[in-house]
């Protein structure tokens, strides 16, 4: 959830020694969704707006040139953090290769920007310091956006957190390992809230109102959560804390053989 969890790898490639042929590759890489309450930072700058002007866009065709950078002018229409301007410029590649967000005319986006270094700005000929935008980041149109929006405005609000990651217990001859894609929920005799576990066993509930919960899995048949942890039988109290950081624990069932 922007505290942006990826990075940006762009290799350049030089072929001919004189006037050398430049192509880039693109490579995003996913880095550790915050697990805890002390890894769990506020959103960088980002917004949501309509495009509403659009200098030297990409070309459509194959075989286009693709230098320079696409410069898009947005209408700002919620500010998420960082931008109390109603319009800004947000700057692209041109390329299929470079990692380049290419935006579309009156369409609306969720834009999580960050500003081009020394060395990036270098490969379109352009001074540092534009805001750029790319697909390695979380900027994506603002339909696609609804559960991302929900999280940040909750911590925009700075409405309580409640985080954690779903573990395996470890065994004399096994690792740590964490449980994805599985479902954690928080009950009230009233209402149940879900999260699914991210590849890294990571869960987070946003904006979780004031109340006592209990903890509920829903694990793989082969699996129960190890009950000397407490993790189903425990219930948690949201007072007038932030956050609240939970790791959840669960064991491999022994598996009987038929002879």
């Amino acid at each position: 959830m922007s505290t942006v969890w990826f990075r940006i790898s762009i290799a350049l490639f030089v072929v001919g020694s004189f006037c050398a042929e430049r192509s880039l590759a693109c490579t995003c890489v996913a880095g550790p969704r915050p697990s805890n309450c002390s890894e769990l930072k506020p959103t960088g700058p980002s917004f949501v707006g309509t495009v509403i002007d659009i200098e030297n866009p990409p070309g459509e065709q194959r075989g286009a040139e693709q230098s320079g950078l696409s410069r898009y002018r947005f209408r700002i229409e919620e500010n998420i953090s960082g931008f109390a301007e109603k319009e800004v410029d947000i700057y692209s590649g041109r390329g299929g290769g470079d990692c380049s967000y290419h935006f579309r005319m009156g369409e609306s986006y969720f834009v999580a920007p960050y500003k081009g270094t020394a060395g990036l700005m270098a490969l379109y000929g352009e001074q540092p310091g534009k805001l750029m935008a790319g697909i390695c980041t979380e900027t994506q149109p603002a339909a696609s956006a609804t559960a991302l929006l929900k999280a940040l405005r909750a911590r925009k609000k700075e409405g309580t957190a409640i985080v954690g990651v779903l573990r395996t217990e470890p065994g004399p001859d096994d690792f740590d390992h964490r449980i994805p894609d599985a479902t954690v929920e928080l009950r009230t005799e009233n209402f149940t809230l879900s999260a699914q576990t991210d590849i890294g066993g990571v869960y987070l509930f946003h904006d979780i109102p004031a109340g006592t919960y209990r903890f509920a899995v829903k694990l793989p048949a082969d699996f129960r959560v190890t009950a000397d942890k407490g993790a189903v039988r425990q219930s948690i109290t949201i007072a007038d804390q932030t956050c609240y950081s939970k790791d959840i624990y669960a064991a491999q069932t022994e598996r009987i053989d038929s002879p």
